[in-house]
């Protein structure tokens, strides 16, 4: 396999963003994916999100600093997570044999990816995006208006078929006792991340390119140790 060059996540991260959100975290995803882009985006969210957790970790190491606030009082709550306490056992898959029964049907269907995702946004309210999903995800034809106990069934089998499609945090409020879970989205932190490393990583190519006249490609080309020894001599 080849190795990524810091070249490499500029590009990966500098086309995330002219994506529609959806699909950003899939860019990131790419250039480890023999089929790049497209095969990201077919992933389920569960296993698109365990790959981006095992990504962050490679990246920045396994811990993920967070802010929240209380819905209650307000007040601000700092989060220490963990990559791989967050990262869940997903249960073997086989396409072929995932359906529910009701009513003397059989509803064959698939799990959401991020296409799904992207489709939603055209959705009015919740209540279109949900029906919007199944109408994507299950085969063969559905009631006009889902009724609640089908809709139940799907989303209950979905879940179970790919836990970490939402990875909920249980928070505890310090100032008010307030208890709530909250969903946790590694792929808008890792997004985040990645665009915080580049930035650092354009400052570092202007001052070295300003003190020593290198291409950007030179400078990137270094490895991180020799790029800071040349920065602290720069800054020096």
């Amino acid at each position: 396999m080849r190795v990524l060059t810091a070249d490499d996540w500029l590009r990966a991260w500098e086309h995330s963003q002219t994506l529609p959100p959806p699909l950003r975290p899939c860019a990131l995803l790419a250039p480890l994916m023999e089929d790049g882009q497209a095969a990201a985006e077919r992933l389920p969210l569960g296993r698109r999100d365990s790959q981006l957790l095992a990504l962050h970790g490679a990246l920045f190491g396994s811990r993920l600093d967070a802010t929240t606030h209380c819905p209650s009082c307000g007040e601000r709550l700092e989060l220490s997570l963990d990559c791989h306490a967050l990262r869940l056992d997903a249960p073997a898959l086989d396409e072929s044999t995932l359906s529910v029964e009701w009513q003397g049907r059989s509803f064959r269907y698939r799990l959401p990816d991020s296409r799904d995702l992207a489709a939603l946004t055209q959705a009015g309210d919740v209540e279109q995006a949900r029906t919007l999903l199944l109408r994507r995800c299950v085969d063969g034809e559905m009631p006009e208006a889902p009724p609640a106990e089908l809709q139940a069934l799907l989303a209950q089998a979905m879940a179970e078929a790919d836990p970490q499609a939402a990875t909920e945090l249980s928070l505890d409020c310090p100032a008010c006792a307030r208890q709530w879970d909250e969903l946790f989205d590694i792929g808008v932190y890792l997004d985040e991340a990645l665009g915080h490393w580049a930035e650092r990583l354009l400052d570092q190519v202007h001052l070295l390119a300003q003190a020593y006249g290198w291409s950007e490609a030179h400078i990137l080309a270094l490895s991180p140790a020799r790029r800071a020894r040349y920065l602290a001599r720069v800054l020096a």
